[in-house]
């Protein structure tokens, strides 16, 4: 047995008669039955040594079945594309591609093994060892934040089972709950529901169908999920004919990360969930935690409201100083965050794989406060920028101008603030002057863009760098 891996599908916590994993078409896995799937799996991905499973699918069997052995073989699993760049730089043993795909592995120097699932994994043909990974190292998770560039996060598997126990005791999660997988299981939040409630000995309801799609909404009907997962992008487009649909649902919990949720949507939905006799969750988390930093009870609604909650069990949460801005709020500094799931370290490719633990305390990047332990964001270190000589939070002019249904972000260049709006205009002007009122500043100094839609990173926040390019160039992107 190696000296680290994690078994989601075998333990105490999952009989083998429970239901596991409900698939499209109505067919149910119990634990039974993914334990032998999942020991079939195993069988292909044998290796003398720790061994490098590159899986390139999102929410398939055939990738959900790699992951779950891979962890039980001990190996480490990077949920990366299966580019000719990154296959050169990581030389993963093994490479699940996507559905449809692996044609192009056989020129990168992969030959098709056994099935797994219906779709074939691909092990390198070359005997040459690629280099050596640190015992403990479980999964690589890119990060792509809105203005730094993407880089692989290392795991520890100590670290995916504390963070995903800690969710458990958060949310309170039981053997009874269904969960849709209406995320993708290659970010962070994601593979976390997947995680917490396979260690729960819950189910997953298994699709990667959008979750604003009538089909989803058809599948986890059937299923009778019980949870929802999404990002503030999703709650924002949920509209009269979702809500009629959540009626026909089991749905009793709600959760949300990735960007910050308005506290008009915030107390719109957590009302929505009161009326079901449900439960909705504003969450903060990071994938250099693993998963989930912060989880705010609904029972702190509405005296805390605008907050990401308290710490996860185990986790613990400081403020650092930093140079301080003209929209401080009092207390304000560097969220640090030290506790189960802060990450080894970061890698660039297979050399860095042999690294061990480098991270004790994760400076966040965030900016915010702490009132009574409950967390209180405001903004990105890398989102402080200057303004005629005047040192302004990006994030701050943002919630200055909020209005539900009318989104909009806020970029700067050169002394001039760029306000993007994809909604009325009119109401876009106004929030215009708004901001140049708010700076102190003249209104030429805050200048207005129309757009159809703002851009989104693949984990569902803003894209700035999108924002400040077609600033540069003078020119929108594909996304508009």
């Amino acid at each position: 047995m190696p000296s680290a891996m994690l078994d989601l599908v075998t333990h105490e916590e999952a009989p083998p008669r429970s239901p596991a994993v409900h698939l499209v078409g109505g067919r149910t896995l119990s634990y039974g039955d993914l334990a032998a799937l999942v020991a079939q799996a195993e069988r292909s991905l044998r290796h003398d040594a720790k061994a490098l499973v590159l899986c390139a699918g999102d929410r398939d069997l055939p990738t959900l079945l790699t992951y779950l052995a891979a962890l039980r073989l001990g190996h480490t699993v990077a949920f990366l594309p299966a580019s000719s760049e990154i296959v050169s730089k990581y030389q993963p043993e093994f490479v699940m591609p996507g559905p449809g795909g692996g044609s192009e592995l056989a020129a990168l120097g992969y030959l098709p093994g056994e099935e797994v699932g219906g779709s074939h994994v691909f092990r390198r043909r070359s005997a040459r060892p690629a280099g050596d990974i640190f015992p403990d190292t479980a999964l690589l998770l890119s990060t792509s934040g809105t203005t730094g560039s993407p880089k692989a996060v290392r795991l520890s598997y100590d670290g995916v089972a504390d963070n995903a126990a800690a969710i458990v005791r958060a949310l309170g999660v039981t053997a009874a709950e269904r969960a849709p997988t209406t995320l993708p299981i290659t970010h962070a939040y994601g593979l976390s529901v997947v995680n917490s409630h396979l260690i729960a000995g819950a189910s997953i309801v298994l699709t990667d169908r959008s979750p604003l799609s009538l089909a989803l909404w058809d599948h986890v009907t059937r299923a009778g999920a019980t949870s929802f997962a999404a990002v503030p992008t999703t709650y924002a487009a949920l509209g009269p004919a979702h809500v009629n649909l959540l009626e026909r649902t089991e749905i009793r919990t709600m959760t949300q990360s990735g960007a910050r949720l308005g506290d008009e949507l915030t107390m719109r939905l957590v009302r929505m969930m009161q009326r079901r006799h449900g439960r909705f969750f504003p969450m903060y988390g990071q994938t250099e935690a693993t998963s989930r930093i912060t989880c705010l009870d609904p029972a702190a609604l509405p005296d805390h409201l605008g907050s990401v909650g308290t710490a996860v069990p185990g986790g613990v949460l400081t403020i650092a100083p930093t140079e301080a801005h003209d929209r401080a709020a009092p207390g304000e500094g560097a969220v640090h965050y030290r506790g189960p799931g802060v990450m080894l370290g970061y890698a660039t490719g297979r050399d860095d794989l042999g690294r061990g633990p480098e991270v004790d305390v994760l400076d966040t990047g965030d900016l915010g406060y702490l009132r009574d332990g409950y967390l209180y964001l405001t903004g990105r270190t890398k989102r402080i920028a200057k303004v005629l000589g005047v040192r302004t939070s990006l994030d701050d002019l943002e919630r200055v101008v909020e209005r539900s249904g009318h989104p909009s972000a806020v970029v700067c260049r050169d002394d001039v603030v760029y306000l993007f709006g994809a909604g009325d205009p009119d109401v876009h002007e106004r929030q215009r002057r708004r901001l140049a009122e708010a700076l102190g500043v003249p209104s030429r100094h805050v200048a207005l863009r129309h757009v159809d839609r703002l851009p989104q990173t693949p984990g569902g926040k803003v894209d700035y760098r999108a924002l400040t390019a077609a600033v540069d160039t003078q020119e929108v992107g594909p996304w508009n």
